[in-house]
């Protein structure tokens, strides 16, 4: 059985009153007081009555998969029977009750009413229902307007879910299998420094597996698990690598997508050059507000520009960064590679988002 429309039961009952009152409006002046009450509040009372079995014929009714034409005829021909229900129910209670208490509660002045058929006004009854059941239909209709609307908004949300999981899922094995690939390497060498590679790896698969949310992440958070991962490319680099970063505390509380600075960093690690002169490679984080609403970060690399392109097979961070910038903040963000001198920089711009 569906459910009574949004909102059905206020304007039910504030209709219902407001029926009584006009129609007792209506009467004063022509009778007196306590006949109004005795006549005229029963009737709106016994509309409200009807209306509620009519209200229950409705929920059962499957109006979704019906015409235009047969939802306007259930309408009409439950509306004319309600209506003359009404109409009997009320004539008997006028008079087989009101008329033989007339001259007790209003002795001078009480009306006269002649017996009429027993559907006298059935048609004026049957109108003030098609109202009614105008009214409902509108809210029904509107609920289920409202509650499409919210089902295509779900099904866009869990897409685009299920393509940002997609492009996390594809992500992170790429971290996962480069550091097994340096562990390998490492196992045979020196254990000492496997086993710190081992204990960096996990307290980074905490980071990705545990202890965030799926998309986004303070920009502290962030550095956290990118220190992490620089612990492991640090043993496997040895004094080969120059990290630098750089994030003030007003940057660090901003929220970015999670596992934004990790595929950045290391792109700069397997694509960078170590630097002029025989020098380390040397790799530049930082973050800054560039105004009161956007974020910049910055990976800069000593090396030479080589952009992806959409047949080549490596890249696959900067993609996956690239896809994931576009849907969870389509329109609304910056993402540059450009060359400068013997340095090669990754730009970010963001707008500004806080966890409350």
């Amino acid at each position: 059985m569906q459910r009574s429309p949004t909102g059905w039961w206020p304007l039910q009952v504030g209709g219902w009153l407001l029926f009584a009152v006009a129609m007792s409006i209506g009467r004063a002046g022509e009778w007196p007081t306590a006949v109004i009450v005795l006549i005229e509040w029963p009737f709106a009372l016994l509309g409200f009555a009807t209306t509620l079995v009519l209200d229950r014929v409705f929920r059962r009714v499957p109006f979704a998969t019906l015409t235009t034409g047969r939802t306007l005829g259930v309408v009409v021909i439950a509306s004319w029977l309600a209506g003359m229900a009404w109409t009997a129910v009320f004539h008997t209670y006028l008079h087989q009750v009101v008329i033989p208490l007339l001259p007790v509660v209003s002795p001078e002045g009480a009306p006269v009413f002649r017996r009429g058929p027993l559907l006298d006004n059935t048609v004026y009854n049957t109108m003030a229902l098609l109202v009614w059941s105008t009214l409902r239909m509108v809210l029904s209709y509107r609920d289920a307007l409202f509650a499409e609307r919210a089902d295509a908004l779900r099904a866009v949300a869990a897409a685009r879910d299920a393509q940002l999981q997609m492009l996390a899922y594809q992500l992170n094995p790429h971290f996962l299998f480069n550091t097994l690939n340096s562990l390998r390497a490492l196992i045979h060498e020196d254990r000492d420094r496997a086993r710190d590679m081992v204990t960096a790896l996990a307290r980074f698969l905490r980071y990705a597996i545990v202890d965030r949310p799926l998309h986004v992440a303070r920009l502290a958070e962030e550095v956290e698990a990118l220190e992490g991962y620089l612990a492991i490319e640090a043993i496997r680099f040895e004094e080969r690598l120059d990290v630098q970063v750089d994030v003030p505390p007003e940057a660090a509380e901003c929220i970015v997508p999670a596992f934004l600075l990790n595929p950045l960093v290391e792109n700069a690690l397997k694509h960078g050059r170590p630097a002029a002169g025989g020098g380390p490679l040397r790799v530049r984080v930082t973050a800054r507000l560039s105004t009161s609403e956007r974020v910049v970060i910055t990976i800069e690399n000593t090396g030479e520009l080589a952009l992806p392109t959409p047949e080549a097979g490596n890249h696959v961070g900067l993609r996956n960064v690239r896809a994931r910038l576009a849907h969870l903040y389509p329109d609304d963000h910056a993402f540059t590679i450009t060359q400068q001198g013997e340095w090669v920089r990754v730009m970010v711009d963001l707008p500004i988002s806080t966890r409350n």
